[in-house]
């Protein structure tokens, strides 16, 4: 019997289909031993060519089962790429959560604090005094001090000469007076002399004062001295000690004493070429002019150092240096300006201004900055800068500011409760408004740390 006879006698024909389901005569065909079926082990059929010609029916069967395959071959690699892409997406947006929270957590809390200002007018109603700064006598908390702000230029102008004329002149220069005597001033006067260890005389052309001594050393004051006598003997090198024989029987002579330390100059007896007394004078004057300009701007404190002078309560000195001849030219004169000028703390002169207004007020302030005050002498007379108390006027309205202590005010919200805000601010008097902002922005506390809690100042225009 035949392969394709048995197959027949074991299969039935699609006639005797009914036949064989009525007589349930089962049929056993012996296959060898296969393991489990899974969809791992499932082996697709290949339809040979006669197979695909049955039908249409036949040809989606087919494509089903090719499609089937494809599918189970994406299952076996598509799960691992996607759950990767997905954990690789889920952290980067865990990370972009994380840092947003991070960001708004250690974000800084923010106070925003308005100051009290006011705009006090000034008139020559009110006058302020200034005490000269180490004085101890008399004074308080709210007492004004001085300090002496000083310059010394030079400048030059030829003079076209005719003629020669005779000329003495005395050497001058620089000298440093110190005083080592005692902490109170030592006031020198007019012409003290100074003398060089050769016996050489030079003399002070003005009184003079010099500051006491304090830990830091001896008092000490620099100043302009000429020579005696006319003469080219004077015209001497840098002295490391002059002597004041006016002091010679008192316990001062050793502790009150002067050193120089550039050459004195100018000294001179003999012929030079004539300039007409107009064309010098005027020559004077312009030099004069140029070196007060520059001399105010040098004495003028910078805002930012915390003090303040005024131009007009500045003493200026001028002094004509000796002549220099200029081949073929004329006459070179050289002239020289000392300007000294009180200045004064900022916030001592604007609490000075708000006491003129209000006594009761001695809370810190200072003045607004581009203030655009000025001053003048209140007296007729010329006080000694250094000595003597000065009284001057303002003029002009003066911005006063309230300061406000931002490390008081953190120390002092820090760690407490946002209820207790507007408590804590009414206890500063400086301060007309403040809003808090706290981070983040679910928290009821402020930080527990001062130094994470900002304070901003926002200043506003001055009421009246």
């Amino acid at each position: 019997m035949t392969a394709r006879e048995y197959m027949r006698d074991i299969t039935p024909q699609s006639g005797d289909r009914n036949s064989d389901e009525a007589q349930n005569v089962p049929i056993h065909v012996d296959e060898p031993h296969q393991p489990s079926r899974g969809i791992r082990n499932i082996t697709v059929p290949i339809r040979n060519r006669h197979a695909s010609t049955t039908g249409h029916g036949a040809s989606r069967v087919g494509t089903g089962m090719r499609e089937a395959s494809h599918n189970i071959d994406d299952l076996r690699q598509r799960p691992g790429r996607f759950s990767r892409l997905w954990m690789w997406i889920a952290a980067a947006l865990s990370l972009l959560v994380l840092s947003g929270l991070l960001l708004v957590a250690f974000r800084s809390t923010t106070v925003t604090v308005i100051p009290k200002s006011r705009s006090v007018a000034l008139t020559d109603s009110i006058s302020f005094v200034a005490r000269p700064a180490g004085s101890s006598a008399g004074i308080s908390k709210n007492t004004l001090f001085y300090t002496i702000e000083t310059s010394d230029l030079e400048d030059s102008e030829v003079v076209p000469s005719q003629g020669t004329t005779h000329v003495e002149s005395k050497a001058s220069g620089s000298i440093t007076i110190f005083n080592d005597y005692s902490v109170a001033s030592v006031r020198l006067l007019k012409n003290t002399r100074f003398e060089t260890p050769d016996g050489l005389i030079f003399r002070v052309p003005a009184e003079v004062v010099v500051p006491g001594k304090n830990s830091a050393g001896p008092g000490q004051v620099k100043v302009t001295v000429a020579a005696d006598k006319a003469g080219e003997k004077y015209n001497v090198g840098a002295i490391s000690y002059f002597t004041l024989p006016g002091l010679k029987t008192s316990a001062m002579y050793p502790k009150v004493y002067a050193k120089s330390t550039t050459a004195m100059t100018g000294g001179f007896v003999g012929e030079e070429p004539g300039i007409a007394p107009g064309d010098l004078n005027a020559a004077i004057a312009a030099v004069r002019n140029r070196l007060e300009a520059k001399a105010r701007e040098a004495v003028i404190p910078q805002a930012d150092s915390g003090m303040i002078g005024f131009p007009d309560l500045a003493q200026i000195t001028y002094r004509s240096l000796p002549k220099t001849i200029e081949a073929g030219v004329g006459v070179r004169i050289h002239e020289k300006v000392h300007i000294e000028i009180p200045v004064f703390s900022i916030d001592l002169l604007a609490g000075a201004i708000v006491r003129s207004a209000d006594s009761a007020d001695d809370a810190p302030v200072t003045l607004r900055s581009g203030h655009g005050l000025s001053a003048r002498m209140a007296t007729t007379g010329v006080p000694t800068l250094g000595s003597d108390d000065i009284r001057f006027f303002l003029s002009e309205n003066a911005d006063v500011v309230w300061k406000i202590d931002k490390t008081a005010l953190s120390e002092a919200l820090a760690g407490r409760d946002s209820d207790a805000f507007q408590t804590i601010v009414n206890a500063f008097p400086g301060i007309q408004e403040a809003h808090a902002k706290i981070e983040p922005f679910w928290k009821k506390t402020f930080p527990t740390e001062a130094s994470d809690i900002k304070i901003l100042i926002v200043e506003t225009e001055a009421r009246q």
